[in-house]
């Protein structure tokens, strides 16, 4: 699986705002055809999630390159979304890039799907997706108004966090 792979150039454009979490959860449950280069990333992040899900720790070291691709690929389409917002001069950077914020939405998203029928990891899951789409929803509007720096590509910080709780 290794080799040299090719992005087109960004499909977003400044003028359009940084997605929140909703079209990425309307693309991960159906109601909505995936429209973005984001979000059709944001749904390949599903099935990768998956087998790390069923492989466990004997996850194929492919599937963890192919989870970074599609996280570079939104955090490029990112930068494209954001080129255009001036951060203020004392906007802090936000300990993960918005790709791996998504990836993580799918990562939660997932669990939640897989095992609704476990009540004792329902109501677990639930809260943690529920929490999750309330950060990412809030970071996206604080870098919509420059309170918020991202960072261009993704950083070591795992699982992803931002700069409020």
């Amino acid at each position: 699986m290794r080799g040299v792979y090719v992005f087109p150039p960004p499909e977003a454009t400044p003028d359009q705002p940084l997605p929140d979490a909703g079209p990425f959860l309307r693309a991960f449950s159906g109601t909505e055809e995936p429209s973005t280069a984001m979000q059709r990333a944001a749904v390949q992040l599903i099935g990768l999630w998956r087998e790390v899900f069923d492989d466990g720790r004997q996850v194929r070291d492919e599937v963890h390159e192919l989870l970074a691709l599609m996280t570079f690929g939104i955090d490029r389409e990112t930068a494209a979304h954001v080129r255009a917002i001036t951060p203020a001069a004392d906007a802090p950077e936000n300990p993960s890039s918005y790709g791996q914020m998504v990836s993580w939405l799918a990562w939660k998203y997932l669990l939640l799907a897989l095992r609704q029928d476990q009540p004792e990891q329902r109501a677990r899951d639930d809260a943690e997706c529920v929490n999750h789409i309330e950060a990412f929803d809030q970071l996206v509007a604080d870098v919509r108004a420059g309170r918020v720096r991202l960072p261009q590509q993704a950083t070591d910080v795992w699982p992803p966090k931002t700069i409020r709780p």
